[in-house]
């Protein structure tokens, strides 16, 4: 459907992701590490909160296929 005939609120997806990020448009490299020490310690406080903290903060995410044969081949090229 194209995007002309949906409703007026309806915006795209370019213009969606503009707004969700303007804020942090021309912030300061100081001012955005503030903000990613804020997610993280809202992260953190929502893990605690969870009643699950061990079971999360113990996960490790597997590696992809891809990635664990990239590293058997440079670990058999080294030889």
């Amino acid at each position: 459907m194209p995007l002309e005939t949906l409703p007026g609120w309806v915006i795209s997806d370019e213009e969606s992701v503009r707004a969700d990020v303007a804020r942090y448009v021309g912030m300061s490299a100081d001012a955005l590490w503030r903000e990613v020490e804020d997610c993280a310690r809202d992260a953190i406080w929502a893990i605690r909160a969870s009643g699950f903290a061990a079971h999360v903060l113990a996960f490790e995410e597997p590696l992809p296929e891809s990635t664990v044969a990239a590293l058997k081949r440079l670990r058999a090229s080294r030889r």
